[in-house]
């Protein structure tokens, strides 16, 4: 029986699903402790505020010190504790002067530097191994302390490894929302595709997600019976919709906001490709949700997902973040073949389900933390 604690942020529905699978394991002892309530921000995304905690949740809002929020969790001293520094250095300190086993868990830093270099992928690419070799606290904690250190894929074991992380000490753990329900399509998109087949994107609205490469790409497609589809919060107050009406694209995009999660699927199932053309997104669960539902994909080079739910040439493409033409040419791919929209959605789907379900990252988890108490894995 392996005894867990994993520390997150705040309650999130991409996460929820994983942990059910691993409180259902009868070899994992569970507990989670979030170190606040879900934020206004996240709530007016569309996350559910009144978050209903499960036996092995607990919340440690409010509670300023680590002995306080450690009060929360039963037999603390004897769990393996995941956790990030991002979430409390102060917590792993504890932890290293008490002789606790813990774990970092993280997504590839960057979202600070993007946002610093005016989220210029160029500079950002030349400066974010400086970036990573200044984060020193971090790295030697994660080098001399971590029993393990558990990154969202390719992109994070990079980065860390950059910091100095030996690769033995390195695993994969995903972000692992459940699949979507099967929804009917929204009314919405169908009345406002007219019969036209339909580009997706789902996230909000600004800068760092690429929403205005997205739109320069689509405007440069000569393609009328395609029409493209945005889901999410507004955080540019109307930048986007002015660039759509800017190009001459306006009858062709349609601006849904922030949808329900719970009803999230509707978009989904009225669309036919998947595009998430972020500049930086440590992971982007979105493209687990889209090919949960069976749909082709595109993401980016600087997403963490990209590298491991999209399988080239086989379920969707991974283009360069803040690449215009990049962008635009893994679109034209499906306006010129829409004879592979079909076989690459099946394939979408059947990659999720052999290697993104909440229960085969639970199974990554408990394996990667065997493999650690052995001492076998290389």
């Amino acid at each position: 029986m392996i005894k867990i604690c994993i520390w997150m942020d705040v309650p999130s529905h991409y996460q929820s699903a994983f942990y059910t699978a691993l409180n259902e394991r009868d070899d994992v002892d569970l507990q989670v402790c979030y170190m606040q309530e879900v934020s206004k921000t996240r709530a007016a995304q569309g996350w559910s505020s009144n978050h209903a905690y499960k036996p092995y949740e607990r919340c440690a809002a409010g509670l300023a010190s680590p002995e306080e929020r450690l009060a929360l969790i039963p037999e603390w001293e004897n769990r393996i504790h995941i956790i990030s520094s991002y979430i409390s250095g102060e917590q792993i300190e504890f932890f290293n002067a008490h002789n606790v086993k813990w774990c970092h868990w993280s997504e590839s830093p960057g979202i600070r530097l993007m946002e610093t270099v005016g989220y210029n992928t160029i500079l950002f690419r030349l400066l974010k191994p400086l970036m990573l070799k200044l984060k020193r606290n971090d790295a030697t904690a994660m080098r001399e302390h971590a029993l393990a250190v558990f990154g969202q894929g390719t992109m994070a074991a990079r980065s860390f490894r950059t910091m100095g992380v030996a690769s033995k000490k390195i695993f994969n753990l995903f972000y692992a929302p459940e699949p979507l329900p099967e929804l009917e399509p929204s009314q919405i998109v169908v009345d406002f595709a007219k019969g036209r087949k339909v580009f997706l994107s789902v996230g909000a609205l600004c800068k760092r997600k690429g929403i205005d490469v997205l739109l320069a790409a689509f405007s440069n497609l000569q393609a009328d019976d395609w029409c493209l589809v945005l889901c999410g919060l507004d955080r540019e107050n109307g930048v986007n919709q002015a660039l759509a009406k800017k190009w001459g694209i306006a009858d062709r995009v349609l601006f849904v906001g922030a949808y329900p999660i719970e009803r999230i699927g509707e978009v989904y199932a009225a669309s036919d490709v998947f595009v998430l053309p972020s500049r930086f997104d440590g992971w982007g669960a979105v493209l687990n949700e889209a090919a949960s539902l069976g749909l082709p994909l595109i993401g980016t080079d600087l997403c963490g997902g990209s590298w491991h739910v999209i399988e080239e040439e086989g379920n969707g493409h991974k283009v360069k973040a803040g690449c215009v033409q990049s962008l635009r040419k893994a679109m034209s791919f499906y306006i010129r073949h829409p004879e592979k929209i079909e076989p690459y959605g099946v394939a979408s789907k059947k990659r999720y389900f052999a290697e993104f379900t909440p229960a085969r990252n639970a199974e990554r988890l408990v394996e990667s933390l065997n493999a650690v108490e052995a001492g076998n894995h290389e």
